[in-house]
Formats: C-alpha cells, structure tokens, sequence
C-alpha cells in the first residue's frame, strides 16, 4: 500500500490601486501598505509571512492510501490556514498586526473508484474592524468583514492532480498554487466596493453563503518582466478605467502602446471570433508596434476592468518580438 500526499494553496494579497477613493489615504501616506505581487512559484511562504507580504494563505493539505491500483483510504492533514500580518507604519515605527483566524471548514472527501475531491475554505479577518457611518444611532457601525478562498482538490491513484478556486471574496487578489507551488490560477476581479458593502454577517461562508470567483491564466515568466518594467520604469503609464462592454483595442485601427491588464478580463477578437481570454498580469498591444502601428484583433472588457498603457518604445524590441511569438493568439483563428 502506498500513501500520497498534495496540497494546493491560495495567496490572498492586496495590489496597489485596487483601493478607490478616501479609503486609499492611509496607504498613500503609509500608514498601511499594498503588497507585493506574489512568486509565479512560490518557495519559502514562512518568509513571506514574517516579512507581511500577504494577508492569508489557504493550504489544502490531503492524502490518499492506494493498493493496486485502487484508493482504499484518503483524509485531510495540516492545519489549512497561514495567518497574514498586517504592516502598520506610525513615523519611524513599523509594526506588524495579526489576523483574526475563522475555522477552517472541510467538506467530507468525495470518493469514487478513480479520484478523490476534497474542498476546504479557509479565511480571517483584520485585527480591527472598519468604521462605516450608519443613518440610525449611534451613527457610526463597525463591521469586521472577512477574507476567504474555497479550494477543490481532486487526487487520483496515479499521484495526478487537479485544483480549482472555486469560492473566493471579491476582495482581495487570490492566487491558487499547485502540489509543486506552481501558479496555477488568478482570481481576475478585486471588487473592493462589492466587498465593502456586502460581506459581513451572514454573508460568509460561515453564514452558509459563498461566491465562485472569475479567474484567469498565469503570466508568463517574460510577462512579468514587462508589467514590472511598465508599472516600475521611468515612463509613466496611463491608467485606464474599462466597463464591460468596452473596447481597450480596436481591430486595424493605428497605435503602438503596451498595456498590462492589472483588473479584469479581456476576449482577444480577430474578425469578430473569440480566439481567447487573457486577466491580469498579461502583457498585451505588442503586435501592432512590431506590424506597422495597426492593432491586429479587438480586445473587449468582458468584465469591468483597469488597465497600465504606455508607449511601445519604452519597451525593449526583442522582448516585444518574444512575447508576440509566445502569444500568437490572431494566428489561431
């Protein structure tokens, strides 16, 4: 008989510009921080942790016992839950707040002759609560609104995996990692106002309520480089504000600027057809600047979304060329 470990894991953090309004004031002066985006794999997450670089982690940890051929026992192992730290600047004090755990909930493995799906959410809330004004006395009204992400896992005899971000909050960004630390998938919407005005109270999964997250592909390796160069270099991007609906590019019409998709999600259209999707963190425009300034397929917002745009030649031509051979998604119509 043998035994087989996996787990699957979520990153909860908080990009920069996913906060609207006044609410932004106190990570615009420093009190409170946005955090890093997370490793496409991850590699020391204790390290992450101390250094306050994510809010929670979900860690879907099972096992299965499989005698020829066949899964004769399976359970859940680990504690399911890495607390976040919360970063908290006064002057030259810097310090880092816990997060308040709720209970990890685990569905009872679901066990058929080839695979084994388990499904565990896990979440927290802040250390403090939010202060909301309220038109009944004492006018003001705290609530301390919760983060979670709902993992599936489904484990086979063959050691094979499959996971999914099935449940999530709209707030903040969640990233879902393999048994390997793989980034697998992305949570494409960080809806702070939804988040702000809904979850609370029964509207948890600990009230029985849960919500299936849009999600999206990885970035690739290069991707990363030029959002970083994009959002991080001398030139300034244009941040732009789309609704579903809209068009961020126009087919054949003349332009040559990047953008990085930061919010959203996005059909690639050439002559009308679906030739795919991309969400945040893709890097995309590249084609019109290295075939004669036109865009070659219409980008549409299938979701509300943000963009950062800026001019192709703040980009390095060869990179531009790779990341093109990399996508070809008008070649696949």
């Amino acid at each position: 008989m043998a035994r087989i470990d996996r787990q699957a894991s979520t990153i909860s953090w908080i990009p920069s510009d996913s906060i609207p309004g006044l609410i932004r004031f106190p990570f615009e002066k420093g009190v409170m921080h946005f955090d890093p985006p997370p490793p496409l794999t991850l590699v020391d997450v204790d390290a992450m942790q101390r250094r306050g670089e994510f809010r929670f982690s979900n860690r879907l940890e099972a096992w299965i016992d499989v005698e020829g051929g066949k899964i004769t026992d399976c359970g859940y192992a680990g504690d399911g839950l890495i607390l976040g730290l919360t970063p908290i600047t006064a002057g030259p004090i810097r310090v880092l707040l816990p997060t308040k755990a709720n209970p990890v909930i685990r569905h009872a493995p679901q066990v058929n002759r080839d695979e084994v799906t388990f499904v565990q959410t896990a979440g927290s809330r802040p250390g403090f609560s939010f202060v909301r004004p309220s038109m009944h006395w004492p006018f003001i009204r705290t609530r301390p609104f919760n983060i979670w992400t709902t993992v599936e896992l489904k484990m086979r005899p063959d050691g094979s995996t499959r996971q999914r971000l099935i449940g999530a909050s709209p707030f903040p960004r969640h990233w879902l990692y393999d048994h390997d630390g793989h980034l697998v998938e992305k949570a494409s919407l960080t809806r702070f106002q939804t988040w702000m005005q809904s979850v609370f109270g029964s509207h948890t999964p600990w009230g029985g309520y849960d919500e299936a997250p849009a999600v999206s592909e990885p970035e690739s390796t290069l991707e990363r480089t030029l959002s970083e160069q994009v959002l991080q270099g001398n030139a300034r991007p244009q941040v732009r504000n789309l609704r579903a609906g809209e068009l961020l590019f126009r087919q054949s019409e003349e332009a040559t600027s990047i953008a990085v998709i930061l919010d959203g999600i996005f059909e690639v259209r050439v002559d009308g057809a679906v030739v795919g999707n991309v969400g945040p963190g893709t890097v995309v425009g590249e084609r019109a600047s290295l075939e004669g300034g036109h865009r070659t397929a219409d980008l549409h917002a299938v979701t509300d979304g943000r963009v950062a745009e800026v001019a192709a030649d703040t980009l390095d031509l060869e990179d531009l060329a790779e990341l093109a051979l990399g996508h070809h998604r008008e070649d696949r119509s």
